[in-house]
């Protein structure tokens, strides 16, 4: 500063723009509405529709089936694998928890593999692995006679 106090010899540094305490909150808010938008149009973007809403049973042959086998039906509008084992028989959503991609089942390491991230799921569709947050979706199955009933009535 110089001797007459009433300049100071050197530039001061622009102001910040969080100045005032009104616009530190206006800027705090418009944080939170953007991340609230966000959210919004992710889940109109990314829609994590339950495969069982709305959909009717599906029925085949027992014969389509063999032990060891797989079978890829539509259920609803959905993708979903039937795994057939000496144990019992699952049927899985093929639709990824974490962003909707379709996941492929592998059947030489017995796992779901997600290509859209790197998603992986365990024979029984718990995650092993990347990004997922919940199991694959599991939907009702069971034999009637000599039918396969995925689905509920």
């Amino acid at each position: 500063m110089s001797d007459s106090g009433t300049k100071p010899d050197f530039p001061l540094a622009s102001p910040s723009v969080f100045t005032t305490r009104r616009q530190f909150i206006l800027a705090g808010l418009a944080a939170v509405g953007a991340a609230w938008a966000g959210t919004a149009v992710q889940s109109v973007l990314f829609p994590q529709a339950s495969t069982a809403a709305a959909a009717k049973p599906v029925s085949f042959s027992l014969a389509e089936l063999p032990v060891g086998g797989t079978k890829t039906i539509t259920y609803g509008a959905a993708p979903a694998l039937i795994l057939r084992t000496p144990e019992s028989i699952r049927c899985f959503s093929l639709i990824c928890t974490h962003l909707g991609c379709t996941v492929e089942w592998q059947a030489g390491n017995n796992e779901f593999f997600c290509p859209c991230h790197s998603g992986r799921y365990d024979q029984f569709g718990e995650v092993i692995a990347g990004p997922p947050p919940v199991p694959l979706e599991q939907i009702a199955v069971r034999i009637d006679g000599d039918n396969v009933i995925v689905g509920e009535e």
